[in-house]
């Protein structure tokens, strides 16, 4: 093992053990043990700097996309909108946990069909949410479902994820997509059909609310909200945040585009006096500036890992360490490590730097190139929610208000034993071999 990818590792594992201590703030982790690998490694602090320009500039269209983002959807909560989206829900749904699960599971799949996973939090976390909370269900089961969801569903053709993969890797779209279609189509039914277990589940263990406390709930919710804007500006509210949803999904407008223009056209509407639009930007302002600092500090993390070679050198010894003898049940393996792997180095990593190397790895022991981006991308879809490295969970957190810790906690596991189980799907649909 080179001192690069010792370093890596290291690095690693102490950034897992003090997220899940919950003793250090994420944005020190993130910042300072990145800044000691390059040090100890032997960059110079002109090189580190460097690094992070291009780390910063990385994560730029996402801090943006998050700060619009969030002062638009919680200025709509402050007027009222999704309380009565919540009390219209109400009035038809009844005390069932399975159905708020369902209700997660359809939303994430629809708006995941552009294959973005910004677009994906940005609208399932902040229509769930409420209801999460009004069931007394845990926000961290929100995120559950809500990964579980976008991953299989991320695994499309037009996805980032397959874009990725085969540029890399030469592969064909179409080709690759063919092979892990009936791998996401049952993954799919599978978690959909895990919210009726699951609800019952968590019914059984005091979750969601008792009849006596339901119809409470359900009486005060045939009542209207307090509405805190005319019923035309709501109407505008409604209309204006669904068109601009469409406008995404069909992908005539992008993500950072399509918030700033509807925190502009929604603060004037909402609130024609400036200084109440000021006070709005105030006042949520301050809850998006700690999950900015901590997307900056991810730019860090990912310069500096890269332009290192520490993530390069973490891949080259993986490969090193793999036994000759379990070549021919390569891909598998890889499948079966997917999860957290991705977590691990981060979704980019796996499908620009790994699949490439592991690849041509399988292809030496008798396998093929197809069969080894296949079994990456299936776990690396799916635990895109939880990697370590990238914006996206961390834009999801934000919006849930979730700390890394308490989601790797309660997800991680469910997360990759989900992932074992579409690696023995994959080997049943003759995907890869066993």
């Amino acid at each position: 093992m080179t001192m690069l990818s010792a370093v890596g590792f290291i690095t690693i594992i102490v950034m897992v053990a003090l997220m899940l201590s919950g003793k250090i703030s994420l944005p020190p982790i993130l910042i300072i043990l990145p800044i000691l690998a390059a040090l100890v490694t032997g960059f110079s602090i002109s090189d580190i700097t460097g690094f992070l320009s291009n780390g910063l500039s990385s994560v730029l269209n996402t801090a943006a996309l998050f700060t619009f983002s969030v002062i638009f959807f919680n200025m709509l909560g402050d007027v009222g909108m999704f309380d009565l989206i919540v009390s219209k829900i109400l009035k038809v749904m009844g005390n069932h946990v399975y159905l708020i699960l369902l209700m997660t599971c359809l939303v994430a799949t629809i708006s995941h069909l552009d294959g973005s996973g910004a677009t994906t939090m940005l609208i399932t976390i902040p229509t769930m949410l409420p209801l999460f909370k009004k069931m007394n269900l845990k926000p961290t089961l929100l995120l559950l479902y809500v990964g579980l969801t976008s991953g299989v569903v991320n695994m499309l053709p037009w996805a980032s994820a397959v874009m990725r993969l085969c540029s890399a890797t030469g592969l064909d779209v179409y080709e690759t997509y063919s092979a892990v279609m009936p791998v996401q189509i049952v993954a799919l039914i599978l978690v959909y059909l895990s919210c009726f277990p699951m609800g019952m589940w968590l019914a059984k263990r005091g979750y969601g609310m008792t009849d006596e406390e339901f119809q409470v709930l359900k009486s005060g919710a045939l009542k209207e909200p307090v509405v805190q804007v005319k019923k035309g500006v709501l109407i505008f509210d409604m209309i204006f945040t669904v068109a601009l949803i469409v406008l995404m999904l069909v992908g005539i407008l992008n993500a950072n585009l399509s918030f700033m223009i509807a925190l502009a056209i929604g603060a004037i509407v909402n609130f024609p006096n400036p200084k109440d639009q000021v006070a709005q930007i105030k006042k949520h302002g301050s809850n998006a500036l700690y999950m900015v600092m901590i997307i900056f500090s991810i730019g860090i993390l990912v310069g500096i890992m890269n332009g290192t070679g520490i993530m390069e050198a973490m891949t080259n010894t993986l490969i090193g360490i793999m036994p000759e003898s379990m070549g021919s049940h390569l891909p598998f393996i890889l499948c079966l490590i997917s999860v957290p792997l991705s977590m691990c180095v981060g979704s980019d990593t796996v499908y620009m730097v790994i699949a490439p190397i592991l690849g041509e790895m399988t292809v030496a022991f008798g396998g093929s190139m197809l069969q080894a981006g296949a079994a990456l991308m299936i776990g690396s879809c799916l635990s895109a929610n939880l990697a370590l490295i990238g914006p996206t969970p961390y834009l999801a957190l934000g919006l849930a208000g979730v700390e890394m810790g308490d989601h790797l906690k309660a997800n991680f596991l469910p997360t990759w034993i989900f992932g074992i189980v579409m690696a023995v799907i994959a080997v049943l649909f003759g995907v890869f071999p066993f």
